[in-house]
C-alpha cells in the first residue's frame, strides 16, 4: 500500500503489482487474468491475441488515413517551436508559411554528387529506402515534416499513391514498430489489435510510406523491428525514406536505393524566412546584417543557424554573431538571463552547480552517444533549475518514465563544449585531468575531423587556453594515425583556427597541425574564414605543402546563371580569389590552380589568374574540360612564370598552345590527356625534345599512330631528367612501342616509375626494356598492365623475370597478360620472394589454372606480406584453386585491394563464398574488391556485404564492385 501511494507513475505501480502477482504462483495469475477479462474484455483478448474486433476492413484504414491527415494539418504538427517549449524564447513557426522547400544533391554509394533535385522531383523518382543525409540544423525533419503535410493536404502528386503516411521520430521510437506509431500518432482511443493491424499494414505494402526521422539519434537495439524495416526493406516492402546526420551516414549508405544530401540554404530562402518569422524593422536589421558579412551569409546556409539568429534578433538589438559558438553563447546567456525570475528563490551556488552538471550531462552524452537522458543520468541535478532556464526539455507523453534532452543536438554539442573548455582551464588539477581524458577519447583524425569536429570547435570558441591545449592534441593524434587526410584536416584546421578568434596568438601551435597538409578551396566557397586565416597566419600558408584552389567558369550550384556572349567586360574568374592571394607578401610552397568548365577565358582573366599565381614558389595549373581555353594557352604561359607543372585534359589545344607548351624549358611535369594533338612537325611532339628539365611526362588517351611514337621516343631520348614516364591508351601506335624502348633504355638513367599501360606492347619491346634493367636501378613501378603480349610471349616474360633482381627498390610490378607467360610462374615467385618492399601486383591474364593458385597460396604463406593491392583477374582458375588461395590470404593483412573477376562466367561454390567472406571481414584495411563476371545470388551478396559492411555497385549485369561505407 505504500509503494502504490508514493509512486509518481501509474505504470512503475502496474509492473510492481503484476510482478507480486507472478511470486505469488499460478493460482494469482488465473484470478488476475479473470479480473481483467470482466473488467475490460477488449483488452484482455487484445492481451491473449485473440482479438476478432480489428483492423479488418476497408472503412478503418480509410478512417485512419483521415485522422493522419487532419493530424497532419493541425496547428499540433505544422506549427512548433523550433528551440524547444521550455526555453522561454517566443519564436513559433508554420511548416506552410515559414519554410522554402531546399534543393537537395542527389549521391550515388560511393558519396559523389550527381546533380540537384527539388523536394517534388526527389518524390517524383522516389526508391525505398530513400536516405536523407545532412549536417545538424539543415532542416532534415522538417522537409519529412513537409512531405507529410503535402500528403495530408493532396499537394504532390507523387504522394497521391500512399494510402498511409507515418511519420515517426526515431529518437522516441519504443520497444517494436507498433507500439512506436501507438505512442506517437494513434488516437487516444484507438482499439486495434496489434497482430492484424500489422498484417493489413504489410498488405499495402508499397501503399504506405514511413518518414523516419533521426537514424543518427536511434538506439536500433532497443528497437530491432524499425532497423529491419530500413535495412531489410525489400522484406517489408514498404517505402521508407529516413534521414541521419553526416556523421552516421556510414551506417545505412549501404542499403539505400536513393540518397540525398540537404543543400545548403539559399541567400534568397534565409531572407524569406527571416522576414517571415521577424516583424518589418527587426529583418531589415538582420538582412542588412546579412548584406555586410561574408561569414553572417555563410553560416546563413544553415536553417537552424537563421532560426537562432532570429530568435536572438527579438531579444536583443546589437548582438554580435561572428562565430558559430558566439551565436549559441548569446542563446545560452540569453536563455539563463531569462531563467533568472524562475529560479529567484534558489540559491545562487546551486544554481550555479546545476548548471555545471548539465554541461558534465551534455558532454558524456556525445562520448556515449547518448540524447536521451532518464532520471537516473541526472543524479546530482536538480530539474526544476534546468528546466526553468531552458538548458533541458522534459517530455512525459506517452512514456513510462520521463526522458529529457536539448533541444537540439547542436546545442548539446555547445553545452558540451563549453564545458570541456572550462575543464581544460580549471585551476584544479581534478578537472584539467578530466578534460584532457576527454580529448585522449578522440584518438583519430577521423574522429576530429568528423564525429567529434564540432564539439572541438565549440571548446576553442569558448577559451583561447582551451584551444591551445586542442591543437597540441590534434598535432599529437596526427603523428600517431597513419590513415591521416590531410585535406579534411587543413579544413577543419582554418574553421578551428577562425572559431577561436586567437588571431595570431597561436600561431606556431597552428603552423604544427598545418605543416606539409593540402588545404583545397574552391572559389564558389571562399569565406570569411579564409580572409582571416590567410591575414592572421601567412607562416602556417607557408607550412602547408600545397594549397589546390579550383577556379570554375560555370557555377557548379547554379548552371543556368552562364554569362552571355555580349558580356565582355565582366571576368570569368572570381575577384574574391583574387583578393585572397595577392593581398599577402609571403610565399607558398605549392599552389595548385585548377580552371574547370571555362568555356571563355579573356584578358582580364589572364591578369588575375597571374596575381593569383604570383605568390606561389611552384605553380602546378590544371585545365580541365575549358574548350575556352584553347588559344589563350600563350598568354595564361607568359603571365604565369612560376609555373612548373601543367596538366590538360579533356581540353582541346591549338598549334599555338602546342608551340608554347614546348617552348617551356623550365617545365618539370607534363601531363596530357583525353584530346587530339596537331601532329604538325612543330607541334608538341616535335618540341618535346626541347623540355630538357621534365621530371614527369604523362600522355593518355592521345590519338598517335606508329610514326607518332617514332616522334616521341626520339623527344624520350633528350630527356635525361625524366623520372616518371606514364603512357597509357595508346592502342594504334603499334611497332612504334619498340623504338620508345630503345629510348627508355638508352636515355633515362633517372627513371623510378615507367607505366606502359594498354600500349601495344610485343614481346621484343617487353625484351629491350628487360634487357637494360640494370641500367635502371631507380625504377619502383613497372606498370605493364593492360597489355596482351601475341609474340614470343614467354620468352620476354622470362627476360623480364630474370631482370627484377636488378630492382631492389621494387614496390608496384603490374605484369602485362598473354597464353603462355605462367610458364614463368616459378622463376617470377622465386624473385618475388627478394622483392621485400613490393605493396602491389598484378598478375593478369595469364591463364592461371587450379595449380596454378595452389602455387601461389604456398607463396603467400610466407612471402609479400606488405601487399596492399592484389589483381589476379581473368584467369581460369575453378573454385578449388580460389579456396585454396582463399586459405593464406588472411596472412596479406595491409592489403586494400582486390580482384579476383573473371574473363568468362564463373559460378562459385557456397563454401568459397563463405570462405571468401570470412576473409575479406579479417581484412583490416581492405576497402575495394572487384568480382566482375561471378555469378552471385542475393544470398552470397548479402553473405559479403555483411562481412566487411561494404556497398554493392553493379552499374551492368556481371559487373560487382564492392567498396567500404
Amino acid at each position: 500500500m505504500q509503494f502504490v501511494l508514493s509512486a509518481k507513475v501509474d505504470q512503475d505501480v502496474a509492473r510492481e503489482l503484476v510482478t507480486m502477482i507472478l511470486k505469488k504462483g499460478n493460482e494469482a495469475c488465473i484470478c488476475f487474468l479473470k479480473l481483467l477479462e470482466n473488467r475490460d474484455p477488449h483488452f484482455y483478448h487484445d492481451l491473449i491475441g485473440q482479438n476478432t474486433i480489428g483492423i479488418d476492413t476497408k472503412k478503418e484504414l480509410e478512417d485512419l488515413s483521415k485522422y493522419l491527415k487532419n493530424l497532419y494539418q493541425s496547428p499540433l504538427f505544422q506549427k512548433f517551436n523550433p528551440l524547444g517549449d521550455e526555453t522561454g524564447i517566443d519564436i513559433l513557426f508554420d511548416l506552410e508559411t515559414t519554410f522554402k522547400d531546399p534543393l537537395l544533391w542527389e549521391k550515388d554509394t560511393l558519396n559523389r554528387k550527381k546533380k540537384q533535385l527539388t523536394l517534388a522531383e526527389i518524390l517524383n523518382k522516389l526508391r525505398s529506402p530513400c536516405i536523407i543525409e545532412g549536417e545538424a540544423g539543415k532542416g532534415k525533419t522538417t522537409i519529412l515534416k513537409r512531405i507529410a503535410l503535402m500528403w495530408a493536404t493532396d499537394e504532390c502528386k507523387a504522394l497521391s499513391n500512399y494510402k498511409l503516411v507515418f511519420f515517426v521520430t526515431l529518437q522516441s521510437a519504443s520497444d517494436a514498430l507498433y507500439e512506436t506509431l501507438d505512442d506517437q500518432l494513434f488516437p487516444i482511443n484507438s482499439q486495434w489489435q496489434k497482430k492484424k493491424f500489422m498484417d493489413e499494414i504489410w498488405k499495402l505494402g508499397q501503399e504506405v510510406l514511413f518518414l523516419l526521422d533521426g537514424y543518427d539519434e536511434f538506439q536500433a537495439d532497443s528497437c530491432k523491428q524499425i532497423d529491419e524495416l530500413i535495412k531489410q526493406n525489400p522484406r517489408f516492402n514498404s517505402t521508407v525514406i529516413v534521414s541521419t546526420r553526416t556523421e552516421t551516414i556510414g551506417k545505412v549508405r549501404k542499403f539505400g536505393a536513393l540518397i540525398v544530401e540537404t543543400s545548403d540554404f539559399t541567400e534568397e530562402s534565409a531572407k524569406e524566412l527571416i522576414e517571415n518569422v521577424l516583424v518589418e524593422d527587426e529583418a531589415k536589421d538582420l538582412l542588412a546584417t546579412l548584406e555586410d558579412s561574408i561569414f553572417i551569409k555563410n553560416l546563413m546556409k544553415t536553417p537552424l543557424f537563421v532560426v537562432i539568429a532570429c530568435a536572438l534578433r527579438m531579444g536583443e538589438k546589437d548582438f554580435q554573431m561572428n562565430t558559430q559558438t558566439a551565436l549559441f553563447c548569446t542563446l545560452y546567456e540569453l536563455m539563463i538571463e531569462r531563467g533568472k525570475y524562475k529560479t529567484s528563490k534558489i540559491k545562487k551556488h546551486i544554481v550555479k552547480e546545476n548548471i555545471k552538471c548539465c554541461g558534465n550531462l551534455a558532454l558524456r552524452g556525445l562520448f556515449d552517444h547518448m540524447f536521451d537522458f532518464r532520471e537516473n543520468h541526472l543524479p546530482d541535478i536538480q530539474e526544476d533549475v534546468l528546466l526553468n532556464i531552458g538548458l533541458l526539455n522534459k517530455y512525459t507523453a506517452q512514456r513510462h518514465r520521463p526522458t529529457y534532452r536539448f533541444f537540439h543536438k547542436s546545442f548539446q554539442e555547445y553545452v558540451a563544449g563549453r564545458r570541456l573548455s572550462q575543464l581544460l582551464c580549471s585551476e584544479e588539477t581534478r578537472d584539467v585531468n578530466e578534460g584532457q581524458s576527454y580529448l585522449n577519447r578522440i584518438d583519430s583524425i577521423h574522429d576530429i575531423t568528423n564525429k567529434y569536429s564540432n564539439l572541438l570547435l565549440y571548446t576553442c570558441g569558448s577559451s583561447k587556453t582551451a584551444t591551445h591545449k586542442v591543437l597540441n592534441h590534434i598535432v599529437a593524434v596526427c603523428n600517431k594515425d597513419i590513415t591521416i587526410n590531410s585535406i579534411d584536416l587543413a579544413e577543419f584546421g582554418v574553421n578551428l583556427f577562425y572559431e577561436s578568434s586567437t588571431k595570431t596568438e597561436l600561431s606556431n601551435e597552428f603552423k604544427s597541425l598545418f605543416a606539409d597538409k593540402y588545404l583545397y578551396i574552391n572559389t564558389n566557397n571562399i569565406s570569411s574564414q579564409h580572409f582571416e586565416f590567410f591575414e592572421h597566419l601567412p607562416n602556417c600558408l607557408s607550412a602547408l605543402e600545397i594549397i589546390k584552389l579550383e577556379l570554375s567558369g560555370i557555377c557548379e550550384s547554379n548552371p543556368s546563371k552562364q554569362r552571355t556572349p555580349n558580356d565582355q567586360i565582366s571576368t570569368y574568374i572570381s575577384e574574391k580569389a583574387v583578393k585572397l592571394f595577392f593581398n599577402w607578401n609571403q610565399n607558398l610552397q605549392t599552389l595548385e590552380v585548377t580552371l574547370k568548365n571555362f568555356d571563355k577565358l579573356n584578358r582580364q582573366d589572364i591578369r588575375y589568374l597571374s596575381k593569383i599565381c604570383c605568390s606561389a614558389r611552384r605553380l602546378r595549373l590544371k585545365i580541365k574540360k575549358s574548350a575556352g581555353v584553347t588559344g589563350a594557352i600563350t598568354g595564361i604561359l607568359e603571365s604565369c612564370r612560376n609555373l612548373q607543372d601543367l596538366i590538360v585534359d579533356h581540353t582541346p589545344l591549338c598549334i599555338e598552345d602546342e608551340r608554347r607548351i614546348a617552348d617551356m624549358a623550365v617545365i618539370r611535369t607534363l601531363s596530357i590527356s583525353n584530346m587530339q594533338l596537331q601532329h604538325q612537325p612543330d607541334g608538341l611532339l616535335c618540341g618535346i625534345c626541347k623540355l630538357v628539365n621534365i621530371e614527369k611526362l604523362i600522355l593518355e588517351n592521345i590519338k598517335m599512330d606508329e610514326k607518332d611514337a617514332q616522334i616521341l621516343a626520339l623527344g624520350i631520348e633528350k630527356l635525361s631528367k625524366l623520372k616518371i614516364l606514364n603512357l597509357a591508351i595508346l592502342p594504334e601506335i603499334g611497332k612504334g612501342i619498340e623504338y620508345i624502348a630503345r629510348a627508355i633504355a638508352s636515355s633515362c638513367p633517372q627513371l623510378e616509375e615507367l607505366k606502359l599501360s594498354n600500349c601495344s606492347l610485343t614481346g621484343n619491346a617487353l625484351k629491350i626494356i628487360s634487357q637494360n634493367l640494370k641500367s635502371l636501378p631507380k625504377i619502383a613501378v613497372l606498370d605493364f598492365s593492360e597489355n596482351y603480349l601475341e609474340e614470343d610471349e614467354s620468352q620476354s616474360m622470362e627476360e623480364l623475370v630474370k631482370a627484377l633482381i636488378y630492382l631492389p627498390t621494387l614496390k608496384t610490378l603490374l605484369l602485362p597478360g598473354g597464353s603462355d607467360v605462367k610458364l614463368c610462374l616459378d622463376a617470377l615467385l622465386f624473385q618475388l620472394r627478394k622483392a621485400t618492399g613490393l605493396s602491389k601486383l598484378a598478375i593478369k591474364r595469364w591463364n592461371l589454372a587450379d595449380t596454378d593458385m595452389i602455387k601461389l597460396a604456398t607463396h603467400f604463406r610466407n612471402e609479400s606480406k606488405k601487399l596492399e593491392f592484389l589483381d589476379l583477374s581473368n584467369n581460369r582458375a575453378t573454385s578449388d584453386g580460389w579456396i585454396a588461395l582463399m586459405d593464406v590470404l588472411q596472412n596479406l593483412t595491409k592489403l586494400t585491394y582486390l580482384n579476383f573477376s573473371t574473363e568468362n562466367l564463373f559460378t562459385p561454390d557456397s563454401v568459397l563464398v563463405a570462405k571468401l567472406s570470412c576473409v575479406i571481414s579479417d581484412l583490416q584495411f581492405l576497402c575495394t574488391m572487384e568480382l566482375n563476371n561471378w555469378e552471385l545470388d542475393t544470398f552470397d551478396l548479402d553473405r559479403i556485404k555483411k562481412s566487411k559492411n561494404m556497398i554493392h555497385r553493379q552499374e551492368e549485369t556481371g559487373v560487382h564492385f564492392f567498396s567500404s561505407c
